[in-house]
């Protein structure tokens, strides 16, 4: 892998779009980021997917009220037309409720009005870096073979990434990455999944904080726990190979899915054997009818056994393309259901005992 596989950051002046009605919320975020981007501006929805489809933006702050159009439904549009745009929510209306909305439709933040200054300063240029940093990772996905080829090549391009991203990221230096799988590895993974496909983050990450709870409950030595938590981020590792994202769906697909695959690169960048076992064995089966090993009972590792429950249990209830997803208590009781065939029916028990106890707003 050539050394300039990610070029190193240059003085990129990013380009924001303030999309405000009232004129003095567009003037205050214009005197706040005119130094650090290109300003432009909008006061309707529509004169902000002009403008978006004429100009590159990188990043879009974003008020929830309208005169044409609601926020949420824009932020809908600029995320289906405009993938790789970032967006902040600017709103004096906010909840709870329509911030997580909002970031579960794409959006990089939610800040209430009277905004902070600094606070919007900050968030604003970490999220340009981080679409900086995804749009350098996505020619990789598209046109590398050797990080999910063959080894020594595999391991090599690994490591020549996980160095560039070191410096390009300003993380610390990548011989300490190699020795601690929580840095840079987590943030790396993390932009490489979303510069996929934001689903595929948003999946694992959910799948991770599941899992994790799970994991605290059973009292898992902290060794055990990190690897949980970053198995479960990155089982689904192998679909950041393939030419076009997939639709995460209940039904594990192995015609889709290859988590020998996925291991293989685990084990190339350097994660532990527990997180490796994860991504390799999460789609067995307590019966013995999963794959890719048709394994029965223990004899699949505790950790992957629940992720296997844990990621499940996230593709019932998440929200998809189509509203399809169930409430948390029909997913627990289908997967109560699969207890002694699917999963094992001791951790079934806990995990469902787990998320009942916790707060119906995931």
């Amino acid at each position: 892998m050539p050394s300039a596989l990610i070029p190193t950051i240059s003085d990129h002046k990013p380009t924001v779009l303030i999309i405000d009605d009232e004129a003095a919320p567009r003037a205050a975020l214009t005197q706040i980021l005119r130094q650090d981007f290109h300003i432009l501006t909008a006061e309707n929805a529509r004169t902000a997917l002009a403008i978006l489809g004429d100009r590159g933006v990188d990043l879009v702050t974003l008020d929830m009220k309208l005169p044409d159009c609601s926020g949420s439904d824009l932020l809908h549009d600029i995320k289906h037309a405009h993938a790789a745009t970032e967006v902040i929510m600017v709103t004096a209306y906010g909840s709870l409720q329509s911030a997580m909305d909002c970031i579960r439709n794409g959006a990089a933040g939610f800040l209430l009005k009277p905004f902070n200054a600094p606070e919007l300063l900050t968030i604003s240029l970490q999220t340009a870096q981080k679409k900086m940093r995804l749009d350098r990772l996505r020619p990789i996905l598209t046109d590398s073979t050797t990080l999910w080829g063959p080894e020594p090549d595999c391991s090599e391009s690994w490591q020549a990434l996980a160095d560039r991203y070191t410096i390009m990221s300003h993380t610390g230096s990548s011989t300490e990455s190699r020795s601690d799988a929580t840095s840079p590895l987590v943030p790396l993974i993390s932009d490489l999944l979303e510069a996929k496909d934001r689903h595929l983050l948003n999946h694992g990450s959910r799948v991770s904080f599941y899992a994790t709870l799970v994991g605290s409950r059973l009292n898992l030595p902290i060794s055990e726990q990190q690897s949980l938590a970053i198995g479960a981020l990155v089982h689904d590792l192998d679909l950041i190979s393939l030419p076009n994202s997939h639709v995460l769906t209940a039904e594990p697909d192995p015609q889709i899915h290859h988590p020998d695959l996925g291991a293989r690169m685990g084990r190339a960048m350097g994660l532990s054997a527990d997180a490796v076992q994860i991504i390799a064995l999460h789609h067995e089966r307590w019966d013995g009818t999963g794959y890719p090993f048709g394994l029965q009972e223990e004899r699949t590792p505790l950790l992957a056994r629940i992720v296997g429950i844990a990621q499940v249990f996230d593709d019932l209830t998440a929200a998809k393309p189509e509203p399809t997803s169930l409430s948390n208590n029909d997913a627990l009781q289908q997967i109560e259901q699969l207890a002694g065939s699917a999963f094992d029916p001791t951790l079934t028990e806990l995990f469902c005992h787990i998320m009942r106890e916790q707060p119906q707003q995931q």
